[in-house]
């Protein structure tokens, strides 16, 4: 709530000879969480498994866009986004004595606050765009669902199944019901480019990098990344 307000501020704030237009924004994210360094306890009677394949999930974002003119073709986005992010991964061990199967799949729901500096240049009946800047954002909710199989010559298959909602905590506490916890806060870049039509619709294609580890437990290291493909509508107010 913090943040929409600010945002408001900001866009209210600016001084009256200020192009300013606001509008709304969303679309698909294909979304994963790069990681590293894993590092899990298995009970005795499990083969260790391989590393993990992240894989790209379907998500989705929106929200609230400004576009704020600075001078010449260089404007200000800032934006107010619900962003789904989270992975599929998956783990496949296939010997001669055993058969390992893992997946596991990570949703994550951030209120996020991207601020990019674009380039507008004057193409056709609109504008073709371009830019960069940074995001950060903060988790409100997530889920997660871990499925594991494993078969070996003469033993029944093994297989545990763990879901539950995810925590977002920095430290995780000492005495705990199973669950998954990610840091509160996450931040990162983002890069775009997409075309402005002159009625104020406008198509992006983005891609945003974390830079900070999303995962609180150690040592492995997980940040946030997806492609984004969005759609939007600006509308003038000064």
């Amino acid at each position: 709530m913090r943040i929409i307000l600010l945002f408001l501020l900001v866009v209210c704030t600016l001084p009256v000879c200020a192009q300013v237009s606001i509008g709304v924004i969303g679309g698909y994210s294909h979304a994963t969480l790069k990681a590293s360094d894993r590092q899990e306890i298995y009970t005795a009677d499990i083969f260790p498994p391989p590393t993990p394949e992240s894989k790209y999930a379907p998500k989705w974002h929106a929200g609230l866009v400004a576009d704020i003119h600075l001078i010449k073709g260089f404007y200000l986005q800032p934006q107010v986004l619900i962003s789904k992010k989270g992975a599929k991964m998956e783990q496949r061990a296939y010997l001669s004595f055993i058969t390992y199967i893992g997946d596991q799949k990570t949703d994550l729901t951030y209120l996020e606050l991207p601020v990019n500096l674009v380039y507008k240049m004057p193409l056709g009946t609109g504008k073709l765009v371009a830019g960069a800047g940074g995001y950060c954002a903060r988790g409100i909710s997530g889920k997660f669902d871990d499925r594991v199989s494993q078969t070996t010559p003469g033993n029944p298959t093994y297989k545990n199944e763990i879901s539950g909602k995810i925590r977002f905590e920095n430290k995780i506490p000492a005495q705990h019901e199973p669950t998954y916890f990610y840091k509160k806060s996450d931040h990162g870049l983002n890069f775009m480019a997409g075309y402005e039509f002159k009625n104020g619709l406008i198509f992006n294609a983005s891609y945003s990098m974390g830079l900070t580890d999303a995962f609180t437990p150690e040592p492995e290291i997980r940040r946030n990344r997806y492609f984004g493909l969005s759609a939007g509508y600006l509308l003038k107010v000064r």
